[in-house]
């Protein structure tokens, strides 16, 4: 199952257009609060739907927010909401898409406040903000998160991530077996969810009840093994257990993942501010690869392809993970692309080289040694 994940975050189509150009302003952007929006007239949006089109004064700069939220380009695609609610003040979609990118910003109550007056101008859009309640849940307002989240399993009951921070309001206000309830539905719902199975094996533990933990958590460590939570549960369950051996090997894998888990996020926050930086992105390639996490491998290098779409160590790259993942035609689609990109790199020959020479190619292994000759040559003696 990972692997196959793997290779198809690997396998996205190259994009063809270029990542749009670096925004200036990104500071300046950030220093900028939704209490700054203007207000529209009572009842401007009542018939708001939807399906109704952009604005025709919003086209260019809702264009241009677009793009650079799909970019990954957060600060960016921020200025063109605040743009867009100065030219058309409180239009819904552009008061949706800020509380999305405050919370992706991990800035919960510029989120809060962004959301809120969505549900101001649009109240019928209830379903839309489950993000509001996982602000409110991380800012630790949990009776307004739980009660947020029961409003959205009315409208929606099979939601798992609205089962899922419905159970954990429920754990952080003293009702464990309500939590054990919603959270064991998140797993009726989505039998991979790895983060609720972690979640059960932790209540059931601070219950005292751990053989019943020791399956959770199994479980929750058996689906997503690279995340290092379960292994310290899973260490604690072990010893509480009396099993110290195996809980002591438990515990040095959760320090190996929690120390790579630490520098993944500080990476990750880095781009969540500017994504044009390739040192990053090589970084966390590596980081995933020290931790056997497959999947994050394929996902980064799919992510950091879209900045630099030529660049041919990401080949080279994608190369190397799709033989590791044991996927020959595929290798073969990568191979040739690495070719395309190659140009005057000498480590991608040298890897095409190689490559054609495992597979027996022996005319195109004669061209890429023949490539490696001739940059050889040019190198200064």
């Amino acid at each position: 199952m990972i692997l196959g994940l793997a290779l198809a975050a690997l396998l996205v189509p190259i994009p063809q257009e270029e990542p749009p150009p670096a925004d200036p302003r990104p500071a300046e952007i950030l220093e900028r609060r939704p209490d700054e929006w203007a207000r529209s007239e009572p009842g401007a949006w009542a018939a708001w739907s939807p399906e109704q089109p952009v604005p025709p004064a919003l086209t260019a700069t809702w264009e241009r927010a677009t793009r650079a939220y799909a970019a990954g380009d957060l600060p960016a695609a921020l200025d063109g909401l605040f743009e867009a609610l100065a030219a058309v003040p409180e239009y819904p979609p552009a008061l949706h898409q800020a509380g999305v990118i405050y919370f992706r910003l991990r800035r919960y109550s510029d989120s809060i406040a962004a959301f809120e007056r969505y549900l101001a101008v649009a109240p019928g859009r209830v379903a839309d903000t489950r993000a509001l309640a996982h602000g409110y849940y991380t800012l630790g307002d949990y009776e307004r998160a739980r009660d947020h989240y029961a409003r959205l399993i009315e409208l929606a009951p099979d939601e798992v991530e609205t089962h899922r921070g419905y159970g954990l309001c429920w754990m952080r206000l003293g009702e464990p077996e309500k939590a054990l309830a919603e959270l064991r539905r998140c797993l009726e719902l989505d039998p991979e969810h790895a983060n609720a199975a972690a979640w059960i094996a932790q209540i059931l533990f601070d219950e005292e009840r751990s053989e019943e933990a020791l399956e959770a958590v199994l479980r929750a460590r058996d689906l997503d093994p690279y995340v290092p939570r379960p292994w310290f549960l899973l260490s604690q369950v072990q010893f509480d257990l009396g099993r110290d051996e195996e809980a002591e090997a438990s515990l040095e894998r959760f320090r190996t993942l929690d120390r790579l888990d630490q520098e993944i996020r500080a990476a990750e926050a880095r781009l969540l501010y500017d994504p044009r930086q390739p040192g990053v992105h090589a970084r966390l390639v590596s980081l995933h690869r020290q931790a056997g996490d497959l999947l994050s491998v394929g996902r980064c290098l799919n992510r950091w392809q879209r900045l630099e779409p030529d660049r041919a160590a990401i080949a080279v790259a994608q190369l190397d993970l799709a033989l590791e993942l044991g996927e020959a035609e595929a290798a073969e689609r990568l191979a040739e692309n690495l070719r395309r990109l190659a140009g005057e790199e000498l480590e991608a020959w040298v890897r095409l080289a190689r490559y054609y020479a495992g597979r027996r190619d022996r005319i195109r292994q004669a061209e890429a040694e023949a490539e490696v000759a001739r940059l050889r040559a040019l190198e200064p003696r």
